[in-house]
């Protein structure tokens, strides 16, 4: 991989991640790391040469969790509201808060890969 494309960032992912349920939000599925210790190597030694940062984007941080578990339960915090989820790493917190019935939510990063990894 020589260059980050929004392909080689959707096969990087797939090729790397699993389909799963963080275990504290059972109701959405993300495409996690089930082995961290190959992935973050994989991703240092792989994406060294482009500059790219550690996949923050392939865990589901018990923070997360636990905003992603309070939307889902109370949904009325964020229905028909606008969401914004800074700093979204996997998109756990949007994809609740789109669950719960917001208006519209937006997911940022500056990790180019964590767009494409929400997007699946």
């Amino acid at each position: 991989m020589t260059a980050l494309t929004p392909d080689s960032a959707r096969q990087f992912i797939l090729d790397n991640t699993a389909l799963m349920a963080p275990p504290h939000v059972p109701e959405i599925l993300l495409h996690l790391a089930d082995e961290a210790h190959d992935l973050w190597q994989r991703t240092e030694d792989e994406l060294v040469e482009i500059g790219l940062p550690p996949p923050f984007w392939a865990f589901a941080w018990a923070g997360g969790q636990g905003l992603a578990r309070y939307v889902i339960d109370h949904p009325a915090m964020v229905r028909g509201k606008r969401v914004l989820d800074f700093a979204s790493g996997s998109g756990l917190v949007a994809i609740a808060a789109a669950k719960a019935g917001a208006a519209a939510v937006t997911a940022a990063d500056i990790d180019p890969f964590c767009a494409t990894a929400v997007r699946l």
